[in-house]
């Protein structure tokens, strides 16, 4: 297996501010800061990347896809054919279950992935992505194991008894 098996690369800042139509490098740059994702070396890791946006290591086979560029409001509505208003405002009333969703990285611009938005104009399935675990799950999910590890301890068993004198008669 070789390394582009394994790992999905870097985004240079010029791909940054594509991927996520930012006004300029610099502000592409800035966004990357304040998600927490770190500069290696010549690039920004695309998992930490998709991680920033609430995705989990996706297969090797939708990297490709999901490393095009996203689509705003006015490239949305020229895809559909209508207002930048009503694409806007497509995630609040959607007309169609199928439709994606935007991308819940920031409030404005909005965003969408390019893969969903074109397997749905096309008709076929919308690709779903994986959602990777928050850490505050994971937090939550670590306290209640050890709760329940203290209130088992805490707990009446009526056969501790014949248990502990099995044991010792053994």
């Amino acid at each position: 297996m070789s390394s582009s098996d394994t790992n999905p690369g870097c985004a240079t800042t010029h791909d940054l501010h594509a991927y996520w139509r930012t006004p300029s490098p610099r502000a592409a740059r800035e966004l990357a800061r304040s998600l927490g994702i770190r500069r290696v070396r010549d690039g920004y890791p695309w998992s930490a990347i998709w991680a920033a946006e609430g995705l989990a290591l996706p297969p090797a086979k939708r990297w490709n896809e999901l490393k095009l560029p996203h689509v705003t409001s006015a490239e949305l509505a020229e895809i559909l054919g209508e207002s930048a208003r009503s694409a806007r405002r497509r995630d609040c009333f959607k007309p169609d279950a199928s439709f994606p969703g935007p991308v819940p990285l920031r409030k404005k611009p909005k965003l969408w992935r390019s893969a969903q938005i074109n397997a749905w104009q096309a008709g076929f399935p919308v690709p779903l992505y994986k959602a990777a675990p928050s850490k505050r799950t994971e937090i939550q999910t670590a306290i209640r194991a050890s709760q329940i590890e203290e209130r088992s301890s805490e707990i009446y068993d009526p056969f501790a008894e014949a248990r502990s004198a099995a044991k010792a008669n053994a």
